[in-house]
């Protein structure tokens, strides 16, 4: 096992094993029933040494053990020996030899053995199985050398996730993968050229059960469409229905998404507008999107010419969906007012992310510079000066234009997923990153690839076994070409600790 997986995964089982020892014996508790119980100098949990080789130390707030990781590699990887030296530290010590101690000594360890047990089985790091189209093990996508966006959605209603490309410089301009028992079939959703920019998102517009997709033109139309799915008739070659969104206007519409925005119980669209001026509108969904073109838009802010990326949650806590985008984050008042309320302004050109990285409080924010180079931030609101607080997480990012907040791991902690594109971007030194949280700001990154250009990369669950994969597609760099990273195979789920 790697060293940055190998301490992600004692850090893990550490915090675990806290949580389930301090649930036996919680801090206060050091007395026999019916006598007064002594409280400690501290709440945290400070075990004795493990014979010579490591101390462990639990807390809150910060969890290792030294020497365990050199230990761990010296014993292959397991926990071998182990509990006999907790058995040994614990009782050596003269802990539990009062005259209530024999029981309490056995209660001890049988806490312990049982917390490191429960622990190790319930977390298992991410093993990925990389596909590729370059190798044939799925069909390439559309043929030019401009993939411009994807999305993964449920097309086909059979509860595993597929997957569509667009592309803007050949036909057909956008394809959909569906998962077969051997693989992934391809199919079209549009056999014409369209000049579709990155971004895009789904939805049941026409609320029949099955989710559409919408993408916008880039900077040479004024368009924003939608494409009906089809379901459950699939013919092969036969496109899907496309209707207007926008057919009038302002060029280039980088990111759109849906979601109840102003708290009607009603689905809107949000898309950003830039040769408009950077201007944001939101899009009512017409009581028959079939029969009417274009809709009805209303412009909610109004900002920098570069401005884009789009995320979506409750960001103050009122129960509403805030929108988060290009350094700001929006809330709705009434009507079509919306208030645009700065996280850092100087975000204006970047991916968006939301997501409870920090346990408690407002969600995190993420911003990571798409089309350009430059740091990976998150943001943390600070309740007492009221204020959102950067913590600079990568220092360099070449062209980030991949971002997302997930719990990949399984774990119950929202983890960051950043990757950058080759052509335009770092070339043969892009990477893939995941930055696994443990819930309280602090992250360990793993680098999945090298070498493959990323751009609206995405994460879900592509085989149905209930963790998450990875769907990795280039812009320009080595197009056309899709990428699928299949966490521990096509198998078993990662076990997911909140079940239990």
């Amino acid at each position: 096992m790697p060293p940055v997986l190998l301490s992600l995964w004692m850090r893990s089982i550490l915090r675990r094993f806290a949580d389930y020892f301090n649930a036996c014996f919680p801090a206060d508790f050091d007395g026999a029933p019916g006598r007064p119980a002594r409280r400690r100098k501290s709440g945290a949990l400070r075990a004795h040494r493990f014979s010579s080789i490591m101390t462990l130390s639990v807390q809150s707030d910060s969890l290792w053990a030294d020497g365990g990781a050199e230990r761990m590699r010296n014993q292959g990887g397991n926990w071998a020996g182990l509990p006999g030296q907790i058995l040994k530290a614990d009782l050596s010590r003269g802990r539990g030899r009062s005259k209530r101690g024999p029981m309490r000594g056995r209660l001890r360890l049988a806490a312990l053995l049982a917390g490191l047990a429960l622990a190790g089985a319930a977390m298992a790091q991410p093993e990925w199985t990389h596909l590729s189209s370059t190798s044939g093990d799925l069909p390439a996508p559309n043929a030019g050398t401009q993939q411009t966006a994807c999305l993964i959605l449920d097309i086909n209603n059979d509860g595993v996730k597929d997957f569509v490309v667009a592309e803007r410089t050949e036909t057909p301009s956008v394809v959909w993968y569906r998962r077969t028992a051997s693989g992934w079939e391809k199919e079209v959703i549009d056999d014409t050229l369209l000049k579709i920019e990155a971004g895009g998102d789904f939805y049941d517009i026409d609320g029949d059960g099955d989710l559409d997709v919408s993408f916008g033109a880039d900077r040479t139309s004024n368009a924003v469409w939608w494409w009906e799915n089809p379901y459950p008739t699939y013919a092969p070659g036969v496109p899907w229905t496309r209707r207007y969104i926008k057919n009038s206007g302002s060029n280039k519409h980088h990111d759109q998404i849906f979601g109840d925005f102003d708290g009607d119980g009603q689905t809107e669209l949000v898309f950003w507008n830039q040769w408009a001026g950077g201007k944001l509108f939101l899009a009512e969904i017409p009581a028959d999107p079939r029969l009417t073109e274009p809709w009805v838009y209303t412009e909610i802010f109004d900002g920098a010419s570069d401005s884009e990326g789009l995320a979506k949650g409750d960001i103050d806590g009122d129960g509403k969906v805030d929108i988060v985008g290009a350094g700001y984050w929006f809330k709705h008042n009434a009507g079509t007012d919306f208030t645009a309320h700065a996280i850092d302004a100087g975000q204006t050109f970047t991916r968006a992310a939301v997501g409870q990285l920090v346990a408690g409080g407002r969600p995190e924010v993420v911003f990571c510079p798409g089309d350009a180079d430059g740091p990976l931030y998150w943001y943390q609101w600070d309740s007492l000066s009221e204020t959102w607080v950067a913590h600079e997480e990568i220092s360099w990012v070449v062209h980030g234009h991949s971002l997302a907040v997930a719990d990949i791991d399984g774990d119950g902690h929202q983890d960051i997923f950043v990757a950058e594109m080759g052509n335009p971007g770092a070339g043969a030194n892009a990477k893939m990153r995941i930055l696994y949280g443990v819930g309280d700001g602090t992250f360990t990154e793993e680098v999945v690839s090298t070498g493959i250009g990323n751009h609206e990369s995405k994460v879900g669950d592509l085989d149905g076994d209930g963790d998450l994969d990875i769907l990795t597609k280039p812009y320009s760099y080595g197009a056309p070409r899709v990428d699928v990273w299949l966490q521990n195979g096509t198998g078993a789920s990662v076990i997911d600790w909140n079940t239990y």
